[in-house]
C-alpha cells in the first residue's frame, strides 16, 4: 500500500507546451509577410516563404522529440531528439532547394532574412514556455 500511494502521488512529468514556439514562429513569419506586403507583393510571398522553410522543420522536429516522455523513456527521447534533428536539416535543404527551383521571381533578401528572423524565435523558446 505504501508503494502504490507512493507511485499515485508522485508528481507527472507533462510535456513541455513546445507548440507555443511554433506558433510563435508562425505569428512572426505572416506579420513580416504582412508588413512587406506594403513594399510587393514578390516581397511579401518571399518572406513567407522564408518563414514556413524554417517553421515546418521546427515543427516537425517538436513532434518528432516530444512523442516520448519520462524518465523510463530516456534512450528513445535520445533517439527521436537525434532522428528529428536530422530530418530536420534535411528537410530545410529540400525545402530550400524546392524554393529555388520552382518559385519566380523571388527576393532573396526577403527569404534569408525572414528565415532568419524566424529561426530567432528559437532564442526564446525558454521564455515562450514559461508564459
Amino acid at each position: 500500500m505504501g508503494l502504490t500511494k507512493a507511485v499515485m502521488g508522485a508528481p507527472h512529468l507533462h510535456k513541455p507546451p513546445i507548440y507555443r514556439v511554433i506558433i510563435a514562429q508562425l505569428i512572426v513569419t505572416v506579420c513580416v509577410a504582412c508588413v512587406l506586403l506594403l513594399h510587393s507583393v514578390v516581397t511579401a510571398y518571399s518572406a513567407f516563404l522564408g518563414g514556413l522553410i524554417c517553421l515546418i522543420p521546427n515543427a516537425y522536429l517538436a513532434k518528432k522529440a516530444f512523442q516520448h516522455s519520462g524518465a523510463r523513456a530516456a534512450k528513445q527521447i535520445a533517439h527521436s531528439f537525434y532522428k528529428g534533428e536530422a530530418v530536420k536539416l534535411g528537410l530545410t535543404a529540400l525545402l530550400f532547394a524546392l524554393v529555388f527551383g520552382f518559385v519566380e521571381p523571388l527576393n532573396v533578401f526577403a527569404l534569408f532574412g525572414t528565415f532568419i528572423l524566424v529561426q530567432t524565435v528559437n532564442w526564446f523558446t525558454a521564455l515562450l514556455l514559461k508564459l
